[in-house]
């Protein structure tokens, strides 16, 4: 008994846990938009230098920035000293706030990592996606900063080159000086529909505009009502997906075998689905105490398809074909674009006994090189309808 109630303990944490993650994610969502949202311009600071960790962090987020053919054509100069930051804001006349700042970096494009010809300069959008990358990683670590274009005025560039005793190779794109700031600085609303065209310029909006699919889609449905739900037709007919794991990790796979039913107690519904143990999505269903079944629409032969036909072991099916993954309350994975989610709780799992084989499914197994398949009883704990 003590055994039982300890493992009835663990499963409920594990559900909180994962349910946990799930909201975790949708959080790391939101606060990226406010992130962007919320960062402005702050030229004025607290007389407090900025710590060596977080001078790493915004060198790091500069280096996550993306350039063309992966070149990544850009030094950084790091300024703290004071005597410096005060020859930087003489040497840019918008610059000025640096003599009274803890911190500025210089992003410099290096030429030597330039591409040639007509690409070379790429090495401008290179360097200026590293210094958006920086300004919001400021933003995010409670920073002020401010973007002090310097190229491809020659006369600044030639003076920050000095100061900083730059070699011709690197040529100074701009100065963001940073600190914390002294004050509240509120962002600008700079949303402006006139700045958009759609399909050509001048073009309208279209009157359809498809709109991004949300999670607040889906609602619960009847599915015990449902005459699509023909236990004979249902894994045939549809072709459907499996998917099981939590936010961090998850896998999903095309599914042709399955049951709809009744075990053990006449009001309990069920969903029973087969995994070979090479799969990779049976490491999940192995591990996990949920798993979701998702159809989609006819038009959507595509989903199920590359699903059956690739494995998660070498990358993101879901990512690769435009996906967009969304979990439920117990933290497991499905897709906003499927038509109908079914969330399963694990009620019995164990691979087939060979010894109860007849002739189907012994000559079906003598040359099937996943393995002999696993057998996941769920218990149906939500149905919901897009």
């Amino acid at each position: 008994m003590k055994h039982r109630m300890a493992i009835l303990i663990c499963m409920a944490a594990l559900t909180a846990s994962m349910s946990a993650e799930a909201q975790k994610s949708n959080s790391y969502k939101n606060a990226a938009l406010e992130n962007i949202a919320t960062r402005t311009s702050v030229r004025s600071y607290l007389n407090k230098p900025v710590e060596a960790a977080q001078i790493e962090q915004l060198l790091r987020a500069g280096m996550a920035a993306p350039s063309a053919v992966n070149k990544q054509p850009w030094h950084f100069v790091v300024v703290t000293d004071k005597a410096q930051l005060a020859a930087l804001a003489k040497a840019n006349p918008h610059a000025g706030m640096a003599a009274k700042a803890p911190l500025a970096i210089v992003v410099c494009g290096d030429m030597t990592k330039a591409l040639s010809g007509d690409a070379r300069e790429f090495w401008v959008q290179d360097c200026s996606a590293a210094t958006e990358n920086i300004l919001l990683a400021a933003n995010a670590l409670g920073l002020g900063a401010v973007w002090t274009g310097t190229y491809p005025n020659q006369e600044r560039c030639k003076a920050v080159a000095s100061v900083l005793q730059l070699p011709k190779n690197l040529i100074p794109l701009c100065t963001i000086v940073i600190g914390y700031p002294a004050g509240e600085n509120q962002p600008k609303d700079k949303w402006k529909p006139e700045n958009i065209s759609y399909n050509v310029y001048g073009g309208k909006q279209p009157k359809e505009m498809p709109r991004p699919i949300r999670e607040s889609d889906f609602v619960e449905f009847d599915y015990t009502q449902s005459p699509n739900l023909n236990p004979f037709t249902w894994f045939k007919g549809n072709g459907l997906l499996l998917a099981s794991g939590d936010v961090k990790r998850h896998n999903a796979m095309t599914i042709g075998w399955g049951a709809l039913g009744n075990i053990w107690q006449h009001d309990l519904s069920t969903i029973t689905v087969y995994v070979a143990p090479a799969r990779y999505t049976f490491e999940f269903m192995e591990r996990y105490q949920y798993f979701t079944v998702m159809v989609f629409d006819e038009d959507r032969q595509d989903v199920l398809e590359y699903m059956g036909t690739h494995s998660g072991r070498d990358g993101d099916k879901g990512a690769a074909l435009g996906l967009h993954v969304a979990y439920t309350e117990h933290g497991t994975p499905y897709y906003l674009e499927a038509r109908e989610v079914y969330e399963c709780e694990i009620m019995y799992r164990g691979p087939f006994d060979q010894r109860g084989f007849e002739e189907i499914p012994r000559k079906r197994y003598e040359n099937f090189p996943a393995g002999i398949h696993s057998v996941y009883i769920g218990k149906i704990v939500s149905a919901r309808r897009r």
